[in-house]
């Protein structure tokens, strides 16, 4: 027996119906998986079908429900995941229950076909939090024969906007299921410039986000239900959101990330990370930066299949890789010779526009890892406890020195800002050692960095002299 779980309206063809195949009875629980067919195939299929549900598949019986709960209760796994790292184990321990939740939450879905739509940071964090659940969800969908309908969608900015959920819903429109399509939220979106794009989303889809940025004051989306973010548990960004991802997985799938939660923990500067993952943390910010350099003319998103497709090969990973690093230290050798530089009392100052370092045959690397990978330089250079900024276009980009980042919380100044400058400032946020302030307009760069550097000036002692 099947029973129509989901359909896919066709535009310009037949839509596509994906069928509950199971073994016995509706009530024995036993599922043999979820298949997809087109309209054209329909009368070939040899099972029976519930045509009330072929019509209207938001009205499917209670016992096929209790059913899907059934299957979805017996795919969750009790034995939580281990790192190997006690202090990051202690706080998976914390969030198990939670990440549980949240496994079942995506488990369901895939058992009826509905449409998943993941939403992904364009870093090595969050692109390894995506890729580690499209390895898992593809071992459980072959483990179990399901047809699953996921979309991927990779996300430049840090929130989640009007835009986006308008997008998201026109995508969900194209489908008709027994439950909610559901959405996954993946190292981005937690400050307020995300409640309104929430809102539009918030009971039109069932939402699963996973993040470690710190909770601001009036965001919106943390008491959703699959809102799980390492600071409600005691930890901090440190356990980052790729981690925080590949970890859930484990509540469903056996399939081994560790190589991408290492690529995620060195990606996001994370005081937990070692050697593991550190090429792998390279390729993936490359690969998601430079995206026409590297599948061509017009190309603005990137799919865990596409990454799969470069990891798979590994002349053209090693090829990549190299030229990634070239690229890379070409730009911090340019940063180099153009920071402005600030001694400050027991720190450093460092300020550049990334204008002088930007490459014009490449977009890689991308102004916040190149921050990022310039203050590690200067800390090997000897000049550390520094905050370094960086103008780019209508942002200023901040990174702290990790021992300065204990004294200097670089969310109040941000606060501050935004505070001070209401009209010229925009938005912003990001972690206590690393984030950025979006102007209302780029030519404002210039006089909100002065605004900037006074406030760290302020904060940090007097200054002593410049070196130009």
């Amino acid at each position: 027996m099947g029973v129509v779980s989901c359909i896919k309206h066709g535009v310009s063809r037949d839509s596509a119906y994906f069928i509950m195949r199971l073994g016995g009875s509706v009530g024995t629980e036993e599922m043999d998986g979820t298949f997809g067919f087109e309209a054209g195939d329909f009368v070939d299929y040899g099972g029976h079908l519930d045509a009330r549900l072929v019509e209207n598949p938001a009205q499917a019986p209670g016992d096929i429900r209790s059913m899907i709960d059934g299957f979805t209760k017996l795919a969750i796994k009790n034995s939580e995941y281990r790192t190997g790292n006690p202090s990051l184990d202690a706080l998976t321990h914390r969030m198990w229950q939670r990440l549980g939740q949240a496994a079942s939450m995506i488990v369901r879905k895939m058992l009826v076909s509905a449409p998943i739509i993941v939403r992904f940071h364009n870093d090595a964090d969050g692109s390894s939090g995506a890729y580690s659940l499209y390895l898992s969800a593809k071992e459980f969908g072959s483990a179990h024969s399901l047809k699953t309908n996921f979309v991927w969608l990779m996300q430049k900015g840090v929130s989640y906007s009007v835009f986006d959920s308008e997008n998201d819903i026109l995508i969900a429109n194209n489908y008709s299921c027994i439950e909610k399509p559901l959405l996954v939220l993946i190292d981005f979106g937690t400050n307020t410039d995300s409640n309104l794009g929430l809102k539009g989303v918030r009971d039109r889809f069932d939402i699963v986000w996973l993040d470690h940025h710190p909770l601001v004051p009036g965001f919106a989306g943390a008491d959703l239900g699959n809102y799980i973010n390492t600071w409600q548990f005691g930890g901090d960004s440190n356990y980052t959101a790729g981690l925080l991802t590949a970890v859930m997985c484990k509540a469903f799938s056996g399939v081994d990330t560790s190589e991408f939660e290492g690529a995620s923990l060195i990606g996001d500067y994370s005081s937990y990370a070692t050697s593991a993952g550190y090429d792998m943390s390279s390729l993936l910010d490359f690969i998601t930066s430079d995206l026409q350099a590297i599948y061509g003319p017009g190309k603005s998103n990137v799919t865990p299949q596409e990454i799969e497709s470069i990891i798979s090969d590994r002349d053209r990973s090693r090829e990549l890789l190299e030229y990634a690093n070239i690229k890379l230290e070409e730009a911090i050798d340019r940063g180099i010779n153009s920071i402005k530089r600030y001694s400050l009392k027991n720190s450093n100052l460092a300020v550049l526009d990334f204008e002088e370092v930007r490459s014009e045959d490449s977009k890689y690397p991308l102004p916040g890892r190149f921050a990022s990978k310039l203050l590690d330089k200067l800390d090997d250079m000897g000049m550390t406890r520094t905050i370094l900024v960086v103008s780019v276009g209508a942002y200023l980009l901040m990174r702290i020195d990790r021992e300065l980042c204990k004294e200097l919380d670089l969310l109040k100044i941000m606060n501050e800002m935004k505070s001070r400058y209401p009209d010229d400032i925009s938005g912003g946020g990001g972690h206590r050692c690393a984030g950025s302030i979006k102007l209302r307009y780029k030519e404002l760069s210039k006089d909100m960095t002065g605004s900037l550097v006074n406030l760290i000036k302020s904060e940090l002692g007097p200054n002593i002299n410049a070196v130009p």
